[in-house]
């Protein structure tokens, strides 16, 4: 009896969290193949889905910016490296550490150049400037687990056609 009045909540608990990995998973394998058609290397780590451990995750070696909102790096996933137009580019999906606030999703697309390769830029999308890295995000309330498309991704590089690297 007291199954038939639990079942209809786990069931909606399955589907939600079903629902929730399907999303993720379908991001993924489209981050793969970006890296793919761009020659770049991808690891693909794992999101964070309500409490999983916090040793899933590829660390970017090489992307060291410091100072908001980087340095609250939390979590990565949809690690992709590579070099573009001669500019090495790293872009990855994350989550940002706010505290005791929680966090909050965005997506990076950093450039090894001290010049802004980002001609193509939004009002909504901020740029970070580090240690040699100029890196271009945007923050969304609305929390789905990446803040910038394939499509926009690929604009921006697309953009940096013609570019010489800056050191």
């Amino acid at each position: 009896m007291i199954l038939l009045r639990v079942l209809p909540a786990l069931l909606l608990l399955t589907c939600l969290y079903v629902g929730i990995k399907l999303l993720y998973r379908y991001r993924a394998s489209k981050m793969r193949a970006l890296a793919d058609r761009l020659g770049f290397r991808y690891s693909e780590g794992e999101p964070m889905l309500w409490y999983l451990p916090k040793g899933h995750r590829p660390e970017p070696t090489t992307f060291r910016l410091r100072g908001y909102p980087v340095n609250e790096l939390s979590r990565t996933w949809n690690l992709i490296e590579g070099k573009h137009c001669g500019i090495q580019i790293l872009i990855l999906d994350s989550t940002l550490g706010r505290g005791p606030r929680g966090w909050v999703y965005t997506t990076f697309i950093a450039a090894r150049t001290e010049t802004n390769p980002f001609t193509l830029k939004s009002g909504k999308e901020k740029m970070a400037h580090s240690n040699g890295w100029t890196a271009l995000y945007r923050l969304r309330y609305w929390q789905v687990p990446w803040t910038l498309s394939i499509q926009r991704i690929e604009e921006h590089l697309n953009s940096f056609v013609g570019l010489e690297t800056a050191k």
